[in-house]
Order: structure tokens, then C-alpha cells, then sequence
């Protein structure tokens, strides 16, 4: 079922079906919203009905509504769905592209100046998308033309560290009221932002110095354990006048923070002629996090058990340790 709704001056096309979701797009004008609607609605119906001859368009409408809504990676999943659309393959045939032509698109972005591990991405869904379409929805005979294509290398992890004046001059710097305690916070604990901005009140105890993270993005509860340092943030937080009723404990969301961060990170790398804040993203403070609790002396499976880490080797890529840390160690 499609439904229009104005929001900011602009009319949003949402298409909705029972039990697995929707698909949104937005237009300057109700018209234009009306009739992608329409051509959503009957993409998406035409491939419940039955095996054919699909098009890109149908298939990937039809992901974004029955699977991608059930994954945790479901923002950055629909971004690249809308991405593939807007692609020079979105109305072609889906079995109509031969691999060549999706290398051809790999090389472009990539001489273009796009990340490996964006572009590896954006071929991984693709892959998932034809293999969901042959095995679930009856396209058996529909070949995956990127299952046999080169992925490029993820590249180097990062190894962006950030120092407390850093973030001091940060904080000072931005216009949000809830971002300060959000980056002390996750420093402290080395959560993810989804983590931190999912933490309800309900499942922290301050007397035990614990919170605890009932659903991660790996699918597996932990607890994590509180500094003092955190303990005092989250009393500060609790002491507030306004509590929200659904029992989070900040009031933002993944994008509101995103973008309060990345706001507040141009402004110092512009202020102090790109000293701080430059190429500094909020992901980067899970690094900073991991790699001081092994300059504490903490080893793998206690830093592990605080961040959720599942292998050594994802560990290793979000530790950065500073060689004049480990000076006194060597005595």
C-alpha cells in the first residue's frame, strides 16, 4: 500500500507491505511522488506474483522491502539500494548485465576516487540481491553476474587517534547539547554510537558500575563495565530535567549525531587551520577507546569483553597503540 505525506515542504512516497516493511522516497512535488509510487507499488507486486524476466529496478525495490528491513545494518543497506537505482543498471534487465560491465562500473569508482571497501560493499549487496532472488523468490534460472568478480582489498585500517585536547576543543565548538556526554561517554566505554544511543536507563546500575547491552551489532548481548569516569557522566545525565519516556538515555538519533559531529568537526579543522578535527569521524572514538584500554595494561579478552569484539584479528584492526606507551612495560 503507497501513502504520500508533506514533511519540510516536500512530499514523501512510502510504500509499505504488511509484516516486512517499506520503501520511501522523497519529491519536490506531490505529482512526482504519486507516480513513483505508483511504479514502486507495481514493481514490487508484479515480482510477488510469480517467476519472469525482472528488472534491476523490481529486484531491488523488492529487497528493500522483504529483507533489508530485518537486518541491523538496514540504514546503510537502503542507502546503497537507492544508490544501485539511480545506476546506469537500474532499468535494464537484471540478467541482461554481464559481468564485464559491472567491473567496468568497479574500475570507474574506484579511479573516481571511492574507497575499496565502499565499492566492496556496494558489489556485496548487489551479490545478495541476485542470490536472494534465484533461491527465495523462484528466479532460478537468473545468474549472479558479481558472484566470480574481484572485490577490491578493504584497504588499511584506520588509525586515527584522538587526544583529550582534541576532544575538548570539539565540544567546545559545536551547538548540541546532547553531544558532549555522547563522546565523553564513548571514549569511557568504547561502544558503538547504535549502542550508546540505544542505552536505556533501565539497564545501567550505577551502584555496580555496569551497563548492560541486551541487542549489539553482532547479535550478542554484553555488559559492559563503567568507569568512574562514565559513572559520573551518566549521574550528570540522570540529574536532568527533562527524561525521555521510552527510557533512553540521550535524546538523538544516529543521524542527528552524525551530523552534530561532523558539523562541529569542519568548524575546529576551519578554526585551527586543520590542527584538529580534520578527516575525524565519530566511529573513531571506539579506536580511541580500545587502544587506551590496552595502554591501561588490560589484555585481549578483558578489552574484548568490554567492546564486543569477537576475533583477535577485528581487535587488532581497532588497536593503535603509541610506542611511548609501551616504554615503561620494557622497563
Amino acid at each position: 500500500m503507497a501513502s504520500i505525506r508533506k514533511r519540510n515542504g516536500k512530499y514523501q512516497a512510502r510504500i509499505h507491505r504488511r509484516g516486512v516493511g517499506f520503501i520511501s522516497k522523497t519529491f519536490l512535488t506531490r505529482g512526482d511522488a504519486l507516480g513513483w509510487a505508483r511504479q514502486a507499488e507495481i514493481n514490487v507486486e508484479r515480482l510477488a506474483l510469480g517467476p519472469r524476466r525482472p528488472t534491476l529496478d523490481e529486484l531491488l525495490d523488492r529487497y528493500a522491502v522483504e529483507v533489508t528491513p530485518r537486518k541491523k545494518g538496514a540504514r546503510s543497506e537502503t542507502y546503497i539500494l537507492k544508490a544501485w537505482k539511480r545506476s546506469r543498471f537500474g532499468s535494464r534487465l537484471a540478467d541482461s548485465v554481464p559481468p564485464a560491465q559491472y567491473a567496468k562500473w568497479r574500475d570507474e569508482r574506484l579511479a573516481a576516487g571511492a574507497s575499496g571497501s565502499t565499492v566492496r560493499n556496494h558489489l556485496n549487496t548487489l551479490s545478495a540481491v541476485y542470490r536472494h532472488a534465484a533461491t527465495e523468490w523462484g528466479f532460478h534460472q537468473l545468474v549472479n553476474p558479481v558472484a566470480l568478480l574481484k572485490r577490491p582489498s578493504p584497504g588499511k585500517s584506520r588509525t586515527r587517534r584522538v587526544s583529550d585536547e582534541e576532544i575538548n576543543a570539539l565540544l567546545s565548538v559545536t551547538w548540541s547539547q546532547s553531544l558532549a556526554p555522547l563522546v565523553r561517554l564513548a571514549v569511557h566505554t568504547g561502544m558503538r554510537l547504535s549502542e550508546l544511543l540505544s542505552l536505556q536507563w533501565r539497564h545501567i546500575n550505577l551502584t555496580t558500575q555496569t551497563a548492560y547491552l541486551p541487542d549489539t551489532k553482532n547479535s550478542h548481548a554484553r555488559t559492559v563495565p563503567l568507569s568512574s569516569s562514565a559513572v559520573e557522566i551518566l549521574t550528570t545525565l540522570r540529574r536532568g530535567v527533562v527524561q525521555r519516556l521510552d527510557g533512553r538515555v540521550f535524546d538523538l538519533t544516529p543521524h542527528a549525531a552524525t551530523v552534530a559531529f561532523a558539523r562541529a568537526s569542519r568548524r575546529l579543522c576551519k578554526a585551527t587551520a586543520e590542527r584538529y578535527g580534520s578527516d575525524l569521524r565519530f566511529h573513531d572514538l571506539r579506536h580511541e577507546a580500545v587502544s587506551r584500554l590496552f595502554e591501561r595494561g588490560l589484555n585481549a579478552i578483558e578489552v574484548s569483553t568490554i567492546s564486543g569484539h569477537r576475533s583477535i584479528q577485528m581487535l587488532a584492526r581497532y588497536t593503535h597503540l603509541k610506542a611511548s606507551s609501551l616504554v615503561p612495560m620494557l622497563g
